[in-house]
């Protein structure tokens, strides 16, 4: 009887903690990249990280897995309202992870916090004292017209930096193409 309870526990502690998983999973796609094998892949991938046009912020940092198939990076941008005046409302963070695996780049956005700005005393656009929110639970504070124009926001954003990544490989790829045809000439 006391088995059965125990492996009840287990089961339900498992699901609780898949499903708290897939709560931080916010952003994710999958870009095939057939003109690569997986160690051009690699390379053309540490050398984005490595180029000027990834721009870091002075407190991210790169976080490389021995196996060199894995990048994460801690990312922010700033929200701003959609009105005539734009000014920020707050401060989005979180985790990118680029995975790469048999000729194909998986990126995933996950522990996305935001952090509110309000206006000081000065009147300029501050972060407030309160620690940073999740998104879900921050989002859940804006009328439901402002929320769909910041999520469309968040995601153009995240689209945006994939296209990036993806673009600045294939580019590394037309480059290495060219230099070999003309190795040939």
């Amino acid at each position: 009887m006391k088995t059965r309870w125990l492996a009840f526990i287990v089961v339900v502690l498992i699901v609780s903690l898949a499903s708290a998983q897939l709560d931080q999973l916010y952003f994710h796609r999958v870009v095939p990249m057939t003109a690569f094998s997986l160690s051009q892949l690699r390379t053309s991938t540490y050398q984005y990280f490595q180029s000027e046009d990834y721009s870091q912020s002075k407190d991210s940092t790169l976080t490389i897995n021995t196996d060199s198939t894995s990048f994460q990076y801690p990312q922010q941008f700033m929200l701003y309202n959609r009105s005539a005046l734009k000014h920020p409302i707050g401060l989005l963070t979180y985790q990118s992870t680029v995975d790469l695996k048999e000729e194909k780049l998986r990126y995933v956005a996950d522990s996305v916090y935001v952090q509110n700005y309000t206006r000081n005393r000065y009147s300029r656009y501050v972060a407030d004292n309160e620690p940073p929110q999740p998104l879900s639970t921050w989002l859940q504070q804006w009328r439901d017209k402002q929320q769909t124009r910041l999520e469309q926001q968040i995601q153009e954003s995240l689209e945006g930096q994939l296209q990036q990544l993806v673009n600045s490989l294939q580019q590394q790829k037309a480059e290495q193409t060219n230099a070999t045809n003309l190795e040939d000439w």
